[in-house]
């Protein structure tokens, strides 16, 4: 596959990654976002790397009142410009690589938020930070600036040279990088990141753990398909109704697509009732507030320019038949496992599938790919 091939497809996936606000109603919907880190758009980031789930360490400041639509549109605006206004000087200071601050945005409450990777993070240096930003802020006539800070969960792979097709995975060893590397990853935080999941605008079950390090996130990864593996049967004959139109992983998450033509009583009623199943098999392998996103969708229609794409993206499959998506499955055996390449909707899944942690390369971040494909290896 040419490297850009590779980089189209790796562009679609960012792979992705707080101690937070505890979900204590596993068995009900999030009403208020504040709840939930399985919630994708109760955060905006403005510039660094997209979080897979956020653990709130603290809060500084204090909420100014907003009571309107306008008043939140008109706030929300303010803090974008503010993190505009220090995106230079943090991104030379303290974000990856040069520091622990990974992500700068504002959440759906308002405050501005500052997201740490998973470290050397102490009362000193949010301290520092915070003056840094209140200074910023009283220049815009602000007074205690509102500031989260908290852990992300991340998994990305950031572009050193496209033409080159190089490219380096988040969170390994800067050292050796040249300095021109070093500058062209800086330029890269200082990028809006593109949020490529859905924003499971329907419901919101569970939490995301903290998730520290690669090795967590692995076997996070695992245990969540070890659940969708054991509730696989229970889910297809929602699948087969076309009332879910996917069901799968996406990274930190399970997901689940409702076919949005339902009535919404029906859509509300499918995810409480699919959620229930999902959170049975989770108990079964103790396992409490599974993280859920119910998202609203039409049905899938493959990119076929991708498609065509030969060995690492896979075949096509039917999505209504399978229930997967981004499901991040591959074949570790170096032998070719045979698996059905078209399922009819009335077919159990015929196929060899390992407990597969995502990778952490760039080919192997492909396993993340957000769509309808199911990656093996050749």
């Amino acid at each position: 596959m040419t490297t850009n091939k590779i980089f189209r497809i790796g562009a679609l996936i960012l792979a992705f990654l707080l101690i937070g606000v505890v979900f204590t109603a596993p068995a009900s919907a999030s009403s208020n976002t504040e709840t939930s880190n399985v919630h994708y758009n109760y955060y905006n980031y403005f510039f660094g790397l997209e979080s897979h789930g956020n653990t709130v360490i603290t809060k500084y400041g204090k909420l100014p009142e907003l009571e309107t639509e306008n008043q939140k549109e008109s706030w929300d605006s303010t803090l974008e410009e503010l993190g505009n206004k220090m995106k230079d000087t943090l991104a030379s200071r303290y974000m990856y690589p040069h520091g622990e601050v990974v992500t700068c945005g504002a959440n759906a409450e308002g405050y501005f938020v500052i997201l740490f990777q998973y470290g050397n993070v102490d009362e000193p240096l949010m301290n520092e930070i915070y003056v840094l930003v209140d200074n910023a802020a009283k220049e815009m006539d602000i007074q205690d600036i509102p500031v989260e800070f908290g852990y992300g969960i991340y998994q990305s792979e950031i572009p050193l040279d496209v033409e080159q097709g190089i490219y380096h995975t988040y969170g390994e060893n800067v050292e050796k990088l040249s300095e021109s590397e070093i500058q062209a990853i800086e330029e890269h935080m200082k990028e809006k990141p593109e949020q490529l999941f859905g924003d499971g605008n329907l419901a919101n079950y569970g939490e995301v753990p903290l998730l520290k390090d690669k090795k967590e996130i692995e076997t996070w990864w695992n245990k969540l398909y070890s659940i969708k593996k054991g509730t696989r049967e229970k889910i297809l004959p929602y699948l087969e109704k076309g009332q879910v139109v996917a069901y799968g992983m996406q990274l930190t998450r399970l997901h689940v697509d409702i076919y949005d033509g339902l009535p919404s009583e029906e859509k509300a009623a499918l995810a409480e009732e699919i959620y229930q199943i999902i959170d049975e098999e989770a108990r079964k392998q103790n396992m409490t507030d599974i993280p859920v996103a119910f998202e609203e969708s039409g049905h899938y229609v493959p990119d076929e320019e991708v498609m065509k794409d030969e060995g690492t993206a896979g075949e096509e499959t039917n999505m209504l038949a399978s229930g997967e998506k981004s499901t991040g499955e591959t074949n570790n055996s170096s032998n070719n496992d045979s698996e059905s390449d078209n399922e009819s909707s009335s077919s159990e899944e015929k196929s060899n599938e390992n407990n597969s942690a995502p990778g952490f390369g760039l080919l192997g971040g492909l396993t993340c790919l957000y769509g309808g494909w199911r990656i093996r290896k050749k």
